[in-house]
């Protein structure tokens, strides 16, 4: 027969309910800081700041995070484990090298729309960026060149780069369909044109 097991010890449970208390704590900080990143940037979010919208002392946002870096690495994670990443292991089912660009773009328009606002603030405000989350788009941005280049005619030609990485830019999306108004299918038409030309060139 198996033993009864009895209440949980007084010191376990204050002990237990204490770290849950502080992972709460530390989860108010990072959405405090996303959401000042989100709506002021990167360059206007202070410790100070983060504390008062996050209801804690600057002594508590140091104690879960030793400087603005860390805790703008915590933000920055937090923020994309939401998104709906571009996939680019899913583009490279498709073959025909137009299509492959097309179906690429959509997927990195919809990302940039649905993260316009962060990432606006985020491009603006990229002195302030700690340079290990510059490190990290640059490399996903990287990946999606790469994945979209590889079957294009003439992608070892400085043109046809040239073009593919202006075409997956957040920069092109946001002059396109923010200041322009284009849906993202138009402005990915508009930009496969652009790349066609240059590969047949």
């Amino acid at each position: 027969m198996s033993e009864q097991q009895g209440p949980v010890p007084k010191r376990a449970y204050q002990k237990a309910k204490r770290a849950e208390d502080e992972q709460r704590t530390r989860g108010r900080i990072v959405d405090a800081a996303e959401h000042l990143h989100g709506s002021l940037g990167p360059a206007r979010t202070t410790v100070s700041a983060v504390a008062d919208c996050a209801g804690v002392t600057r002594a508590t946002v140091y104690r879960h995070f030793a400087d603005e870096e860390a805790l703008f690495l915590a933000c920055s994670r937090e923020w994309l484990s939401r998104q709906q990443l571009p996939d680019p292991s899913a583009w490279g089912l498709i073959d025909d090298p137009a299509e492959r660009l097309r179906t690429g773009l959509m997927d990195i328009y919809g990302f940039y729309r649905r993260g316009a606002q962060m990432m606006t603030l985020i491009h603006r405000d990229v002195e302030a960026v700690p340079a290990v989350v510059v490190a990290g788009r640059r490399s996903r941005e990287q990946e999606w060149l790469h994945a979209l280049l590889r079957p294009l005619p003439g992608h070892r030609r400085k043109l046809v780069r040239a073009a593919v990485a202006h075409a997956t830019s957040f920069t092109t999306w946001q002059s396109l369909c923010g200041a322009h108004g284009l849906s993202d299918r138009s402005a990915v038409e508009l930009v496969v044109g652009m790349v066609e030309r240059a590969a047949q060139r």
